[in-house]
């Protein structure tokens, strides 16, 4: 009695140990597969989060891409107007300057036929210079009078103004710093002559 006794205590003892080695095992093992759960859970999210920034970024590149081809189409647009505008507007304005151009030559190149009444000058008494003044008018010389000479400047735009050079030369006849010189060629020609054959007698060195 006492030996069965003994047996079932012996049995009982080891089914408890086997239970609790097992437990221990399961317990470990539902340890571990939390843990594999968990690292799984984290590597999914990380995953996850990294293909939505992929796709964000890809998205924005896209939407960037279209905002940037909307736009590049919009000023083109816009560049092609503006063009089609600008063109009409700076071919009338080069129309109207050459127009301008053209009256103004006209109007020096005429301007003694103009001139005639205003000084009481025969026509035939102007010069064109052009620089740096633009007529000389001898009044008086085809009609057998006193002559006058006259300078006149012609000025075709709103602006009166004269250049430098013009107000130097207005500013010499008004101090009459004007002179009338006879040159005769031939003397000119002779010194000229006389200079180069000193030149070549005087010795060298």
């Amino acid at each position: 009695m006492i030996t069965f006794i003994l047996l079932t205590l012996v049995l009982l003892v080891a089914l408890i140990t086997v239970i609790a080695y097992y437990s221990k095992k399961i317990s470990d093992l539902n340890k571990k597969v939390n843990e594999a759960q968990v690292i799984a859970q984290q590597q999914a999210q990380q995953m996850a989060q990294q293909y939505f920034n992929a796709w964000i970024q890809q998205s924005m590149q896209q939407a960037e891409q279209q905002i940037r081809e909307s736009i590049r189409r919009e000023y083109e647009a816009k560049l092609e107007e503006w063009k089609q505008q600008s063109e009409k507007s700076i071919r009338k304005d080069a129309v109207t300057r050459s127009v301008n151009t053209l009256l103004g030559r006209i109007s020096e190149e005429f301007a003694p036929l103009f001139l005639t009444e205003k000084y009481q000058v025969n026509p035939k008494d102007f010069r064109h210079l052009g620089t740096p003044v633009d007529f000389v008018a001898f009044k008086g010389l085809s009609d057998d009078a006193d002559p006058e000479i006259i300078f006149i400047e012609i000025k075709s735009g709103k602006s009166s103004a004269l250049s430098e050079r013009e107000k130097k030369v207005r500013e010499a006849i008004r101090k009459s710093k004007v002179r009338y010189e006879l040159v005769n060629l031939n003397d000119i020609v002779g010194e000229i002559q006389s200079k180069v054959a000193d030149e070549m007698r005087r010795p060298e060195g």
